[in-house]
């Protein structure tokens, strides 16, 4: 039983340690050569977890060589765009200049409840809404809506508010971010200022997030009951 717990975990950081070399993709957007790989990776793990018989590193191996076989045909897809069509595809216009192309649907087997169900995913229920549509290689679609159905945008108004980047997470459940921090070009003085004028101390602090302007948002740990009534 120990010797299964410890393959098995073996396993896991090594399927982990594959997964990142892959890089950093949510399921719905691997092409398909990453999710072959990804299907391939998953059924060999279990290999030798299912017959403890098989030695571990044979069961190593295969994986790390399917992931290494990833990362070199990736890299010369990205300087071959045939290579890339080749294994990944093309985007396909399935809606041009609001027309639907019904050879393309029946080329992908792309059927009308797939379409609609990928358009209602965008927030489009109308097809009259749409302008382009483009099926990408992942399987997702992209949709460009016409201009009379597009937001409302603050340059359409004439209007130009100065751009700045979103708030950062400085502090998270006591634990101080020194790269955020570095980010927002501040100093620890700084930050042992704000937390001093909130009579805080970081190990105190939830969440604690600040913008370039250095306004802060502040959430303080809520004390447990059991340490309230000590």
């Amino acid at each position: 039983m120990g010797t299964i717990l410890i393959r098995a975990l073996i396993l896991y950081f090594v399927v982990i340690f594959a997964v990142r070399l892959m890089g950093k993709r949510q399921l719905g957007e691997l092409q398909p050569s990453e999710l072959v790989i990804t299907i391939l990776i998953s059924n060999i793990a279990t290999l030798p977890l299912e017959d403890p018989s098989i030695p571990l590193l044979p069961g190593i191996l295969p994986i790390l060589s399917m992931v290494c076989f990833e990362v070199i045909t990736s890299w010369f897809a990205l300087k071959s765009r045939r290579l890339r069509q080749i294994i990944c595809g093309s985007p396909k216009i399935i809606i041009r200049n609001g027309q639907l192309e019904q050879d393309t649907l029946r080329e992908l087997r792309f059927s009308i409840d797939d379409l609609m169900t990928a358009l209602r995913g965008n927030q489009v229920f109308s097809l009259e809404e749409i302008q382009f549509a483009i099926v990408e290689t992942t399987g997702s679609v992209s949709v460009y809506l016409k201009k009379e159905h597009q937001p409302l945008t603050l340059q359409d108004v004439d209007l130009h508010p100065k751009t700045i980047d979103p708030p950062v997470t400085l502090i998270s459940d006591g634990q101080v971010s020194r790269t955020a921090l570095h980010s927002l070009q501040k100093e620890t003085s700084w930050l042992t200022a704000e937390l001093q004028r909130r009579q805080l101390k970081a190990k105190e602090v939830f969440l604690l997030t600040a913008d370039q302007n250095g306004i802060c948002t502040c959430i303080p740990k809520k004390k447990r009951k059991g340490a309230a009534a000590q």
